[in-house]
């Protein structure tokens, strides 16, 4: 996993919502591979400008490491996958934020027969959360994830599909603690795959989600007039998208129509489109764009103990300019809005949405055989309706990695 924060943060993004927008996964088993077991190795430096993200600013350098292992073995109708990897993080001036961080899982795809086929997959990660989500405070997040699908094909095109998953966070900082978070899922419903790289699921998903701690203060950090239980029922309809015409292209996503129910303060209830859908096409032999569009709601970067609403676009295209040299950008730009806050609700005051504009290149080249050097140049910045969340980050980095 490279080091730079944008990847580690989507890579907790996507541990934590992989149980609503798991795309579709073909119902064949995977090319055969011999077993293989491979490291990877990395250590960046970033300086920012903000570091914090508050409105004051302060300036700060970090240095990140990874080391990590990966094992694949493939017998049989069944592949097993087991993955890890150790991330310390090291502030130059402010070390009272020093963590080291994990990333631990594994997979497991199997069938019995033609008609009876599965996935089982757990994860482990810990990081810290980003600053602009609980302010300049040191807390580590620990996510454990577990997800167990099973399917029967009733036809050369046709299977029936169930599903049942776990989430839970938990947060270190007691200032925190009202968002430790658990979540269980079911969800049923038919796959079509007609032969022709392309696999739709039809699903059905139920969710209830419980928070042990209730929640004393709003998104502002006001304290509310009374504690809130922020446990919820969820219900959505599905529909779940991957197609792959080639190597180089794909299609994919989650789309469906959402109902949240809160048990207290029904003002808060959520019902509408969610979902992403994504591409990934080849411009020409050198030019790769990868873009996606996307509406949900308590994505894993942001979860607290209320519902946060994105909407916005990504683009990461990537322009290899020769064998060894290439260049990813990156564009995001996100609309929050904290609709399910019940500070809101209770002072009727104007709902709080930020604007997120995170945009940047990162230069790669490979300096020898699997070993790449690596160059950041970052700016992030966030606007809000609401004094005193406004900020700007422009950060730089260097770093390299191998693998092996």
């Amino acid at each position: 996993m490279p080091t730079s924060h944008f990847l580690r943060r989507c890579a907790a993004g996507a541990l934590a919502a992989a149980p609503l927008l798991a795309v579709a996964q073909p119902v064949s088993m995977p090319t055969q591979v011999s077993d293989v077991l491979s490291f990877e190795a990395s250590g960046a430096i970033e300086n920012h400008s903000n570091i914090l993200r508050t409105p004051a600013g302060q300036s700060d350098t970090v240095i990140r490491g990874l080391l990590g292992a990966r094992f694949e073995r493939e017998f049989s109708l069944q592949r097993v996958t087991l993955y890890g990897n150790i991330q310390p993080v090291k502030y130059l001036d402010l070390s009272r934020f020093d963590y080291i961080g994990y990333n631990l899982g594994g997979q497991w795809d199997w069938e019995i027969g033609r008609p009876v086929f599965g996935t089982f997959a757990a994860s482990y990660l810990r990081d810290q959360s980003a600053f602009d989500v609980f302010g300049p405070i040191k807390n580590l997040r620990d996510l454990f994830t577990v997800r167990a699908l099973a399917g029967f094909r009733l036809s050369q095109r046709w299977a029936l599909i169930g599903a049942a998953d776990y989430f839970s966070l938990d947060n270190s900082s007691p200032l925190v603690q009202a968002s430790n978070f658990d979540a269980t899922g079911v969800e049923g419903g038919f796959r079509y795959y007609p032969g022709t790289a392309l696999d739709m699921d039809f699903v059905y998903r139920r969710e209830s989600g419980s928070f042990p701690n209730r929640q004393i203060f709003d998104a502002n950090g006001n304290l509310l007039p009374a504690a809130v239980d922020n446990a919820y029922g969820q219900d959505a309809l599905l529909w779940r998208l991957n197609y792959r015409p080639n190597e180089e292209t794909r299609y994919g996503g989650t789309v469906g129509y959402t109902r949240r129910s809160y048990d207290t303060l029904s003002q808060r209830d959520f019902s509408g489109i969610t979902g992403s859908l994504e591409a990934e096409v080849p411009i020409s032999g050198a030019t790769l764009f990868r873009g996606a569009v996307f509406n949900s709601i308590s994505t894993a970067e942001l979860l607290n103990a209320n519902f946060i609403r994105d909407t916005g676009v990504r683009l990461t295209p990537t322009w290899r300019a020769t064998s060894r040299f290439s260049v990813d950008g990156l564009l995001l730009y996100t609309i929050r809005r904290y609709e399910g806050d019940p500070g809101f609700v209770f002072s009727g005051a104007p709902v709080r949405r930020d604007k997120v504009l995170d945009f940047g290149v990162r230069v790669n080249y490979e300096f020898a055989r699997r070993v790449f050097l690596f160059g950041d140049l970052r700016r992030l910045e966030r606007t809000s309706n609401y004094a005193g969340f406004d900020f700007t980050d422009n950060w730089f980095g260097l770093g390299v990695r191998a693998a092996f």
